[in-house]
């Protein structure tokens, strides 16, 4: 999926989106770095976001920008709740 897909969901439209080899990305990307979480779910389609935002359970974190093939995609997160 692209940013601009992503970003088109106002619950993340203010979240970060961090470049992959940012150090930050650890924030989004593991349960240490992302908080109180039991797990961090990530989604490479825009369908897959669509269902886990329909689950009350999974908290949008933010995004990875990453490089597939050359084509530059965004992973989002989330985090499961305990």
């Amino acid at each position: 999926m692209t940013e601009e897909q992503l970003r088109a969901d106002p619950r993340f439209a203010s979240l970060p989106i961090y470049d992959e080899g940012d150090p930050q990305a650890d924030t989004l990307t593991t349960v240490a770095g992302a908080g109180n979480y039991k797990s961090i779910r990530e989604c490479v389609t825009l369908q897959e976001v669509k269902s886990c935002l329909k689950n009350p359970r999974l908290v949008p974190l933010g995004a990875l920008r990453a490089a597939n093939s050359g084509s530059p995609v965004v992973v989002a997160y989330f985090g499961e709740q305990p």
